[in-house]
């Protein structure tokens, strides 16, 4: 994970199979594709990595072997996570940015909580819908605070930043870095990750002189 210059993205470097990398950048869409000029994902693609100086000598010498794709949003839910006698388990039911470590974390709690309801189901005999999906509550809350987090990553939160700011918080600011995002108690954390961003913007339309 390398961010490019003044934060406005970062890119993925994987090494995959065969000498082959996976690399691509990530950054908000109106940045990306408003007021370009080009809509060329090739001369997009170069233009960033001319602005990320971690990435560009890692790929000078590298042969492209495959096209360019851009994809809006990774992240999905299904409707639903069940019905009359079959659930949906991990990716197949929703999936986030798998940006922190919880997003792993996530897959595994939703094989805890199914698996509980699954058994719970069989044991009263009664593999219905409303049974079957009664984990998804706190499922989806755990899902939409991991989402806040991603996002505010990409809007360029600097977390030292936040921990030096409340350094009390500093449990609750590692609980959520690692996927402990099943406790109410971590929504303490976003009205102070929304006064940082707001402090963060107003600092860079400071005037520099």
């Amino acid at each position: 994970m390398i961010q490019t210059e003044k934060k406005k993205g970062w890119f993925w470097y994987i090494p995959l199979h065969d000498d082959i990398v996976s690399v691509g950048v990530v950054a908000d869409f109106e940045y990306l594709f408003k007021n370009r000029g080009t809509k060329d994902l090739e001369t997009i693609y170069r233009e960033e990595v001319d602005r990320c100086p971690g990435v560009k000598p890692r790929i000078a010498d590298a042969t492209r072997c495959n096209e360019y794709f851009v994809q809006k949003e990774y992240s999905y839910r299904a409707k639903r996570g069940g019905g009359d006698g079959w659930v949906l388990v991990g990716d197949a039911y929703g999936f986030l940015d798998p940006l922190y470590s919880s997003g792993v974390l996530l897959a595994l709690k939703s094989a805890e909580v199914v698996g509980e309801a699954v058994a719970d189901a069989l044991d009263a005999k009664d593999p219905s819908e409303e049974r079957l999906r009664r984990w998804e509550p706190e499922y989806n809350k755990a899902m939409n605070r991991m989402r806040s987090l991603v996002m505010a990553f990409y809007d360029g939160l600097n977390f030292g930043k936040l921990v030096r700011k409340h350094p009390e918080k500093k449990n609750l600011i590692t609980d959520i870095l690692i996927g402990n995002i099943f406790e109410d108690r971590v929504d303490e954390l976003w009205p102070l990750i929304d006064e940082l961003r707001r402090e963060t913007e107003e600092e860079a339309m400071q005037p520099v002189g």
